[in-house]
């Protein structure tokens, strides 16, 4: 059965929560016995999409139907070499060939589970939306829809192995990327990255720059404090400072700024030291150690000022969440060197899958405050890890990408299903699906500015 024959049969399924059993014959007789039947529910997904005002990115994508759960492009790395266009009389011109490299792109399986209670399916809810099963379903749809957009951006299937690679990482891999290194980015740094990438050997037009409410609001700050005096405008006696939409000007016109929620991670800061763990999952304090700076450790970009005693945070997450954080003792680390640990965990993958690695600020008294500088896959029992300074903490990524079909898509198998789940208490449990996965096509007509950092007002931390 192809695709659309399963959306089609799925569209079959009764509103309700379970269909009815009709027994062989025909014969409309009751029975205690009923299927577990899906649910397409493509209206529920379509109405969050609209309505959910901080998606940006899952919006924006266009949506391909995928017949398969592996999906082949063809990602086109060059359109051939720029040879001289003439020749002489009767001669040949030399051969000119496009480069493309054969991607496969595996479908991805996300879900969110949910279930009522027996109670509130029987009676009718207060509130406009009386019926306990579609009031959860919606608020369930919410929430995976949130995490979606979330993974489009950070998705990381290196780290993760159920997950997919999110455009940051496939724009990354396609090349072209700069650093900030925590420095604020401004509009003339984004009109200079949207020149070359406009230029050759690129030729790409970039239709948005995504960017994280804190750099958008950094930019906003920059046109007061830098700005003519009309940029603060009075408005039927009140005051707006900034603009709220800001646009770059570009070669080719003006590309929009756009402020993406979920491309700034929930998970930037670190938990508390006192969370607890909600699987069996321990992991053992980490042995750290520094590596001066020498010949081999080039690749460092701690510089002068990053000099200080630094705790990192290691926090173990599994397929039943996260556990108990482990702090390493302070380590003093200098220009150009590099910092190793190793993390131990005696229960191997069946609990831990990945960990998130936090750096507190040089000096700091604990690790409480630390943020993000990378993830890494449990290396099933000892993993190591190496800090050369990669990832400024706190800093954001800014993605310049053209979200034409040809350039970037989203491939779906299925838009959103209900599938009822089986009985096993006075509940109805029930899990929503969604398979898809992201493909950049053309990373090479694409920018990714990494570490980008904001410069605080007075009173901000």
């Amino acid at each position: 059965m192809n695709t659309q024959a399963l959306v089609n049969e799925l569209k079959k399924g009764s509103v309700g929560y379970q269909t009815p059993l009709v027994p062989q014959g025909g014969s409309q007789v009751a029975s205690n016995l009923s299927p577990l039947v899906p649910q397409q529910l493509e209206a529920t997904l379509s109405t969050a999409t609209s309505s959910m005002a901080d998606l940006k990115l899952w919006p924006m994508m266009q949506k391909v139907m995928a017949q398969n759960t592996v999906v082949e492009f063809n990602r086109v790395l060059s359109h051939g070499a720029e040879h001289s266009p003439f020749i002489g009389e009767g001669g040949l011109a030399p051969l000119n060939r496009a480069t493309y490299e054969k991607v496969a792109t595996q479908i991805k399986y996300l879900a969110e589970r949910r279930e009522i209670t027996d109670q509130a399916n029987l009676v009718t809810l207060n509130g406009p939306s009386p019926d306990a099963l579609a009031e959860e379903t919606t608020r369930g749809t919410e929430a995976l829809l949130r995490r979606v957009e979330k993974e489009l951006f950070h998705g990381d299937s290196s780290v993760n192995d159920n997950a997919w690679d999110g455009i940051i990482k496939q724009i990354k891999d396609g090349g072209n990327t700069s650093d900030l290194r925590g420095k604020a980015v401004t509009p003339d740094y984004l009109q200079e990255v949207l020149g070359s990438l406009y230029s050759a050997p690129f030729y790409g037009m970039a239709s948005h720059i995504l960017v994280t409410p804190r750099v958008l609001s950094e930019l906003i700050k920059q046109t007061v404090s830098y700005g003519r005096h009309d940029q603060i405008m009075l408005n039927n006696g009140r005051v707006d400072f900034g603009s709220n939409q800001i646009s770059i000007s570009s070669p080719y016109g003006m590309v929009p700024v756009v402020a993406c929620p979920f491309m700034e991670r929930h998970d930037r800061v670190a938990p508390a030291a006192a969370s607890s763990a909600v699987y069996e999952g321990s992991v053992v304090t980490p042995t750290i150690s520094v590596a001066a700076a020498a010949g081999q450790n080039a690749a460092s970009k701690f510089v002068a000022a990053d000099a200080g005693v630094y705790t990192y945070r290691i926090v173990p997450v599994g397929p039943n969440g996260v556990g108990v954080p482990v702090d390493t003792v302070g380590v003093s680390v200098a220009a150009g060197d590099q910092v190793t640990f190793t993390i131990a965990n005696s229960d191997g993958r069946a609990t831990v899958d990945h960990y998130r690695i936090y750096r507190s600020a040089p000096d700091a008294a604990s690790a409480d405050g630390a943020l993000l500088v990378g993830e890494i896959r449990n290396a099933n029992g000892s993993t190591a890890f190496v800090d050369n300074n990669d990832n400024i903490a706190g800093g954001s990524d800014i993605l310049l990408v053209n979200n034409s079909a040809d350039h970037m898509v989203y491939y779906q198998m299925l838009s959103l299903i209900r599938r009822p789940l089986a009985q096993v208490r006075s509940t109805f449990p029930f899990m929503l699906m969604m398979f898809g996965a992201p493909a950049v096509k053309l990373p090479s007509k694409m920018w990714a500015i990494r570490n980008a950092g904001i410069n605080p007002a007075q009173g901000l931390p």
